[in-house]
């Protein structure tokens, strides 16, 4: 009853914990003129009433898809930056499937089904809107190359680091997508520099992996964090470390320019509601025109033999 109230409401958050710290009140104060039983019942209907005004509250602070409350993912807080920590599960050739299948190239479901992805809070929207699974994610808030030392992820029983933790995996097609949380606090040069580093292991350890740079996406009008003309001048930077690194396992994948508009701006209704975050549109073009890209490489056959 009470989720139906909230939910038919739609009022703002602050309401809510008015809302909420009212019935409380309520329940408390009646409580004390009645017996045992009644007290008892009392607090069902209190329990009951945290509870869905928590999964309604958690929703509308964060813009969470349904079903996103029972994900294995645990969050690890430092006085540094919070970190997103996923549990991943190996199989023979890595391959799952996700909730949401999308893509109109007929080996869509094949790239789905084994892309994993490694980065920040816009990579970690694939797995909380079901474009991946959820065992495919090694992501979190706030990571970046300036920062990626401060980050762990849970892999069975153990912390790791990024690196590491893709070498638990070991992927056979990884899309990296890092980049927004270094626009503002890093430079083009330093970015890539660590970024080729980061890279140059992972080959090392993990041979045989298909490596997809993708590019820093754009942000809305609105948004006034980050410059869209500075996000282009990291983007050009990733595109000259790949031509660099020269290997037919590394590939660049622009993806601002499949989802910006005319403007070069990120285009309107894409945005989870900041202008930086993507949602569900966003990602599904994202995810098709990247299976389209990919079938103008030779990876599947390499996923194939490998």
């Amino acid at each position: 009853m009470i989720r139906k109230i909230i939910k038919k409401a739609r009022v703002p958050v602050i309401l809510l914990f008015f809302l909420l710290t009212a019935m409380l009140s309520f329940i408390l104060t009646s409580s004390l003129r009645k017996n045992m039983n009644e007290r008892s019942l009392a607090g069902s209907y209190t329990s009951a009433a945290v509870n869905d005004a928590a999964d309604v509250l958690c929703c509308e602070l964060t813009s969470c898809p349904a079903g996103t409350s029972e994900l294995r993912t645990t969050v690890k807080t430092t006085a540094v930056t919070t970190v997103s920590a996923t549990t991943i599960v190996t199989t023979s050739d890595n391959a799952l499937a996700p909730d949401r299948y999308v893509g109109t190239s007929p080996n869509s479901a094949f790239y789905q089904e084994r892309l994993f992805t490694a980065g920040d809070s816009i990579a970690l929207g694939l797995k909380y809107y079901g474009f991946i699974p959820i065992e495919h994610s090694i992501a979190g808030d706030s990571v970046s190359m300036w920062n990626l030392a401060h980050f762990t992820f849970t892999m069975g029983t153990e912390e790791l680091g990024l690196v590491d933790a893709v070498e638990y995996a070991k992927p056979k097609l990884l899309y990296m997508w890092l980049g927004m949380n270094d626009v503002n606090l890093n430079s083009p040069g330093k970015f890539i520099k660590r970024y080729r580093e980061v890279i140059d292991e992972i080959r090392e350890r993990v041979p045989g992996i298909n490596i997809i740079v993708a590019a820093i996406t754009p942000v809305g009008s609105g948004c006034r964090v980050v410059k869209n003309s500075i996000i282009r001048d990291y983007n050009a930077a990733l595109i000259e470390m790949v031509k660099r690194i020269d290997s037919p396992d590394v590939y660049f994948f622009d993806d601002y320019s499949v989802i910006c508009d005319d403007k070069l701006e990120l285009t309107s209704g894409y945005s989870s509601g900041d202008g930086m975050h993507l949602y569900i549109p966003c990602y599904t073009d994202i995810m098709t025109a990247l299976f389209d890209y990919l079938d103008t490489t030779d990876i599947k056959v390499k996923l194939e033999t490998n």
